[in-house]
């Protein structure tokens, strides 16, 4: 029943021009994302998450969104126990920013040896860069996607322990089709 409310709740203040249709996981915050939101910057999210392709962490396999604003970037990161902000508790991240800084760091981040890092076309005249980032010994990497919009860069990572390149791009794909999330500011 709460989770109902918040849905409607969602709905009725989202404003028309901005009626995306993210996964259901980041429906709670919604109204959250818009109200801190700048006005020069919109939100990407994508339709849906590959579940099935993230290790199993917990028992329930569910997924607790934590949204964090910093330095020009909104983004939601992924955690598979509430309250737990550990690396080994981390399952994914989504994120828009305004800065340069920002893409200048993933930039760098693709080009490390253990990148593996590839060029795609998601949309015409948007590239997007593809890493599946395996440095440790540990046996999950880190995949992440990430490109520029409008002016902005827009950046999807998830925690998998297999190459989970077609899933990232299909998330890529969704994030810059759906209409964005604007700022209610």
């Amino acid at each position: 029943m709460t989770s109902l409310a918040i849905l409607s709740v969602g709905t009725l203040t989202r404003n028309q021009s901005a009626m995306a249709e993210p996964a259901s996981i980041f429906r709670p915050l919604l109204r959250d994302i818009q109200a801190q939101l700048p006005r020069d910057m919109v939100m990407r999210l994508p339709a849906s998450i590959p579940y099935r392709s993230l290790p199993p962490a917990n028992s329930n396999n569910t997924l607790y969104p934590y949204l964090y604003s910093k330095n020009g970037e909104l983004g939601i990161t992924l955690y598979y126990f509430p309250g737990c902000r550990a690396n080994s508790c981390f399952a994914g991240e989504f994120s828009a920013s305004n800065s340069d800084t920002r893409m200048a760091e993933l930039e760098k981040q693709a080009k490390w040896p253990c990148a593996n890092a590839v060029s795609v076309n998601i949309k015409p005249r948007i590239k997007c860069v593809y890493t599946n980032i395996r440095c440790g010994g540990s046996g999950d990497g880190s995949q992440t996607i990430f490109w520029k919009q409008n002016g902005l860069t827009f950046s999807a990572q998830l925690r998998a322990a297999d190459n989970i390149k077609q899933e990232m791009l299909e998330i890529a794909t969704s994030m810059a089709n759906e209409p964005p999330i604007k700022s209610v500011r």
